[in-house]
């Protein structure tokens, strides 16, 4: 062939070529179809099994590297260990609700182990698993050449159950993806049989029947009816599992048995969860976990617990912190076929998200279809044999004469040319008769023939009589489908919505309650201690200093606000407890580069007030007073940061470019505030003159400030707790302000110069002062908040 050389642009080639890989991931690999609820590479498995090796169910098992060397051979052009991965699962009990392949050796267990190599195990079809392809003999379904067109395989099997739905399937395409639950067979044979009897019947109406998913291997579905209606109807959502447990005491000791695991979780690492709470002391009741599982028993974990321990708080905080909680992301989609008369559309097929009533629909549509097909075959075969019967009795009324034509004729084609122009036959008759053998002249022999003839012209008749109304047909398929539910259906194994014995999650009733001390230094590292003889002794890093310690419950909250506006929140009992460095704080949240914890805050009653009614109608307090180095003041609420916060925290304050916050701490009805400047300058003003806000903002001006000269901080005047605002010179000396000998002027202003020729380096911060905890315990707990 002469060279041919085509421009095109790279970008339009790439893109037409992802979408052909795209296309054929979708429709010939990860996707099922709707009809047979099969992905391509299980539809070969099962075709190679029962058409091409006979594996049936009564017969006897091959090795799996046959069958895998057959499929990809013949059919699925694709890697044998993908092959073997998919047709151990179809093997797995853990795995498919209702196993279509029978094996034999190691297959997998739930615990994570793999299956044997395929040299080593043996596989057949079970029953049911013929249930899907017994009709292929009937050219129920339409077929296709395989991939070098060596042999035919069949678009889809003619599946006499909803196997998408009682099998479920997962798979991850380009840019979409499925993942069904399985459903028990009876329940989803029912729900079926009912969109036969009633149509327009909605989801909610068919749920009443389906109920909802059925695991293998059990579990409990906590997702409220109403959600889980609401699921079935959009097609994809998210449905909570649970395991199931039960209490039991042998020799004095306390166990919790779990007799089930949410669907797909691997036991192994189960196990491996617990036993690391059990190592870190999470759940001092829990002592021990063992798993038990075996063949002989079923599925059996045990948790050995503390006599007399709360089983219910246990399995929350399990539920909680494990995966014997888990949420199955639900997404119903699979390939439908494309409307279409001609042969080519039917054969096309669409990737669609569906509703359970939409799945069930399509496949009654392909039942309905494939029995149809089925009666139009076998009425086909039964015409052929009665065409033929019909010239045996013909000639059996002249049987002496057609002796004579064919005694009289010279060969098979003369004897043949003679019965036709004789008996007005066609060849298909002259030949039978000629095949046919002496015996069959008997008289015996001819009743048979006749009450054949007329056994098959009834059966022809009564399926003409079925073709010829769609009513009949649909009561054949409902017939047939109960039939197969009622042979091969069981109980069904997943509790449904049993959210009235779950044991709720209270993170409180894990923790012991005690007092503590958060310790927070400038370097912002973090630890907790329970015992604090003074801040000098306390072990900090080298170079190091703290800036707060502050008491607490370890029930309650810390809160630390950082220079760039975001306050943190969270539990004492979170914070680490050692008596060495602690941790850094950055290490439980997403702190910016270069920002430092200003202050820390405890939410504990004790030491913080509750919320009090605001003046003049505004949010309640007490409140946060910010300063910023730009000289911006605010007042806002503190109680938005009671709560635990993400890692990312929450905004207090909106800064500028370039500005930061130099002092953060909570007030209440304080007179009033110093605010001081590198510069020197010192301004006096009353508390009240800063607005409240309702939320992060901006602020107001505090202190005017010069060029380039910025606010180093302040000090809340709280007489008697704090009379004077303490800075410290560039000289290396410390003075001091009193609100007796500085009166208030005004918000907004420069202040007075306090210093000419030194600047001021640092507002000096008052002396910590550590909580008597003996104190507190004797006045049982009635003393004046810290922040009050």
């Amino acid at each position: 062939m002469a060279e041919t050389i085509v421009t095109t642009s790279l970008s339009q080639e790439v893109q037409d070529r992802y979408r052909i890989y795209a296309l054929s991931v979708i429709t010939a690999r990860a996707l099922p179809d709707v009809r047979d609820g099969l992905k391509p590479v299980q539809r070969r498995i099962l075709y190679t099994m029962y058409h091409d090796l006979h594996l049936t169910a009564d017969g006897r098992p091959r090795k799996c590297a046959k069958i895998v060397g057959d499929v990809t051979g013949n059919y699925h052009p694709h890697g044998t260990t993908a092959a073997y991965e998919a047709l151990a699962r179809l093997a797995q009990d853990f795995v498919m609700r209702v196993p279509l392949v029978h094996g034999q050796g190691n297959f997998g267990s739930v615990s994570g182990l793999g299956p044997a190599a395929e040299r080593y195990t043996e596989a057949k079809l079970t029953p049911i698993a013929e249930r899907l392809m017994s009709e292929l003999r009937q050219r129920t379904v339409n077929t296709r050449p395989n991939y070098d067109n060596t042999r035919e395989e069949p678009v889809v099997l003619p599946a006499q159950f909803p196997n998408l739905l009682v099998n479920g399937v997962s798979g991850i395409a380009v840019g979409m993806a499925t993942n069904i639950p399985p459903h028990n067979l009876g329940n989803t044979i029912r729900a079926a049989c009912l969109l036969i009897e009633n149509p327009d019947a909605t989801v909610a109406l068919l749920l009443d029947k389906l109920k909802g998913p059925d695991f293998p291997l059990g579990g409990r579905v906590v997702t409220d009816r109403t959600t889980l209606r609401k699921i079935y109807e959009e097609g994809s959502g998210s449905i909570k599992i649970q395991a199931e447990w039960r209490v039991e005491e042998k020799d004095k000791q306390t166990f919790i048995v779990l007799e089930s695991v949410p669907y797909g979780v691997d036991t192994s690492k189960l196990e491996s969860a617990i036993g690391e709470i059990i190592a870190e002391r999470k759940l001092p009741q829990l002592l021990h976990v063992n798993d038990e599982t075996s063949d002989k028993v079923g599925l059996r974990i045990t948790l050995e617990i503390k006599p007399g321990s709360d089983a219910n708080l246990i399995m929350a905080y399990l539920y909680r912190h494990t995966d014997l909680q888990h949420n199955f992301s639900y997404n119903m989609t699979c390939l439908v076929p494309v409307a279409g008369d001609d042969d080519e559309a039917k054969e096309r097929v669409q990737p669609e998200r569906l509703n359970l009533k939409s799945i069930l629909r399509h496949f009654l549509d392909f039942r309905f279809a494939t029995v149809k097909r089925r009666f139009e075959y076998e009425l086909e075969q039964l015409r052929r044999r009665i065409h033929v019967l019909e010239a045996f009795k013909v000639v059996f009324n002249d049987l002496d004469r057609a002796i004579q034509m064919i005694r009289e004729s010279t060969g098979k084609a003369d004897a043949a040319d003679k019965l036709r122009k004789a008996y007005k036959f066609d060849a298909v008759q002259a030949d039978a008769i000629l095949d046919a053998a002496l015996y069959k002249i008997a008289q015996l022999e001819i009743k048979k023939i006749l009450d054949e003839l007329k056994e098959k012209k009834a059966a022809a008749k009564a399926i003409e009589e079925i073709l010829a109304s769609d009513g009949r047909l649909w009561e054949v398929v409902k017939t047939e489908l109960e039939e197969i539910g009622k042979k091969f259906s069981d109980r069904q194994r997943t509790r449904i919505n049993a959210d009235d014995d779950v044991p709720d999650y209270d993170p409180d009733a894990y923790i012991t309650r005690e007092n503590a001390n958060v310790v927070l230094t400038r370097d912002g590292w973090v630890k907790r201690v329970v015992k604090l003889v003074s801040v000098e002794t306390t072990r900090i890093r080298e170079g190091d200093c703290v800036v707060a310690v502050v008491p607490g419950s370890t029930l309650d909250q810390v809160m630390f606000f950082a220079d760039d506006g975001t306050a943190y929140t969270m539990r004492i009992n979170d914070v680490p407890p050692t008596a060495g460095y602690g941790e850094p704080i950055a290490k439980f949240f997403a702190l910016a580069d270069q920002v430092k914890i200003l202050s820390a805050i405890p939410t504990d009653p004790r030491f913080l007030a509750k919320e009090t009614k605001g003046p003049r109608g505004e949010a309640p307090g007490p409140y946060l007073f910010v300063v910023t180095a730009f000289g911006q003041t605010l007042r806002t609420p503190i109680a938005p940061f009671r709560e635990e916060s993400t890692k990312k925290g929450r905004k207090y304050i909106k800064l500028q470019d370039g500005d930061k916050v130099v002092l953060a701490t909570v007030v209440t009805d304080e007179p009033s505030v110093f605010l001081a400047s590198v510069g020197g300058h010192v301004l006096h003003f009353a508390l009240k003159e800063v607005p409240i806000l309702g939320g992060a903002g901006k602020g107001v001006i505090g202190i005017k400030l010069g060029e380039h000269d910025l606010c180093i901080g302040g000090a809340v005047i709280d007489p008697p707790k704090r009379k004077a605002l303490r800075v410290e010179t560039s000289a290396g000396k410390e003075q001091d302000y009193t609100a007796g000998r500085y009166e208030p002027t005004g918000r907004g202003g420069k202040g007075f110069e306090a210093v000419k020729r030194t600047t001021f380096v640092q507002v000096v911060p008052e002396p910590i002062e550590l909580v008597d905890w003996e104190a507190i315990a004797e006045s049982n707990g009635h003393q004046k908040t810290l922040f009050e």
